[in-house]
């Protein structure tokens, strides 16, 4: 029992070594002498003392606390746990697998976040820095466990006590390791969290008082297509023969339009019938919650659903018709998502239109041009 009482002693020695380690990097860190921090103080996580709180605290205290874990593992395992040579070892692998650990954290978080292009970059690096670590500072801890292992006992445990007091140190330093991953991938996602924010608050405010785009705000992506038969006739404008062309917004007193104009740049007549199919995108890249009606507006009458014959080179049009909104802090068209009609891919455009969430906006047949203002 003694003897038990030594390695977990030793081990917490070595926990409080690391700390210490990590501590004395982090005061450098900020000084001329960063540059030899590496050196003379490794640490397998040198940018862990900058995450927000509390994981600038957490992941130090649960980093230590594999490491101590580990070293009790290793000395139970091992026959020689008195030995000066041996305790040094068991110190150099624990901050080998600690670091091993943090590796194997990056690796699959990287892989999730960027694919297998940068999956393998530096892996292996942080748990040779951990070993370097215990190759410094181990022979502290290793001088404790001899003296100690001087003045206990010559009287051991019999073989099941041993055997089951080692089982519970390993698990213990399983059990610490899987904290300690948790702890990085929290504690890394807390910081790119912290840096989103501030880019997002360095941002200059939109002109036109709408909400700044925000990377992490949830939503649905525009569809590429909506449902319906797209275009079924055997003359029609499909995307291989006609494309659309956005307009510039026109206004008037307290209402606002957009003509959209649909070209055959084929060399044969083509046939359009019905309504353009029209989405909108906000600031975040997200569908913008709008009604789109069929219909005419204020800017322009609807001749209704006909077949529109477009000669080669000529052209059809349609317009978009809506209300002036506010935009003062409102979810706003940032992109104009149109097909030739519904079923078929639609297109994009950026735009800068007062269409906020909530907007109703009227679309007009396609048409020859000039067939209504």
């Amino acid at each position: 029992m003694r003897r038990s009482r030594g390695i977990w002693l030793v081990s917490a020695t070595a926990g409080a070594l690391w700390l210490a380690v990590v501590g004395l990097a982090a005061a450098v860190s900020l000084t001329p002498l960063q540059r030899v921090q590496q050196a003379v103080l490794p640490t397998p996580s040198p940018y862990a003392w900058s995450w927000p709180a509390p994981w600038s605290l957490l992941s130090p205290l649960v980093a230590a606390l594999a490491v101590a874990a580990c070293v009790a593992a290793v000395l139970h395992v091992v026959r020689r746990r008195g030995s000066f040579a041996a305790t040094w070892l068991a110190v150099v692998a624990a901050g080998a697998i600690t670091g091993m650990t943090i590796d194997a954290q990056l690796v699959f978080g990287t892989l999730f976040t960027h694919g297998w292009a940068l999956w393998a970059v530096d892996l292996g690096s942080r748990a040779a820095i951990g070993a370097y670590w215990g190759l410094l500072y181990g022979w502290l801890p290793a001088l404790l466990a001899s003296r100690m292992s001087r003045r206990e006992a010559a009287g051991e445990s019999s073989g099941g006590a041993m055997r089951l007091r080692g089982a519970l140190a390993v698990g213990a330093a399983v059990a610490a390791l899987i904290l300690l991953v948790a702890t990085q991938a929290l504690g890394d996602e807390a910081s790119q969290a912290q840096v989103r924010a501030d880019q997002a608050a360095a941002e200059p405010a939109p002109a036109d008082g709408s909400i700044p785009p925000d990377p992490q705000a949830e939503g649905d992506p525009v569809p590429e297509r909506a449902a319906g038969a797209g275009v079924t006739s055997a003359d029609g404008c499909t995307p291989d023969r006609a494309m659309i062309l956005k307009g510039e917004p026109d206004a008037a007193t307290g209402h606002r339009g957009l003509r959209l104009e649909l070209m055959n740049f084929s060399d044969a007549p083509c046939t359009i019938e019905g309504y353009p199919d029209i989405a909108f995108g906000d600031q975040n890249g997200h569908l913008l919650d709008t009604t789109i009606e069929h219909g005419g507006s204020f800017m322009a009458t609807d001749p209704g659903p006909a077949s529109v014959v477009i000669p080669a080179g000529a052209s059809a049009v349609a317009y978009l018709g809506w209300d002036a909104q506010s935009t003062h802090g409102a979810l706003i068209a940032r992109t104009l998502w149109a097909a030739v009609v519904e079923g078929e891919t639609r297109g994009s455009w950026p735009v800068e239109l007062d269409v906020v969430a909530g907007t109703a906006v009227s679309v007009t047949a396609w048409q020859a041009p000039g067939t209504t203002p």
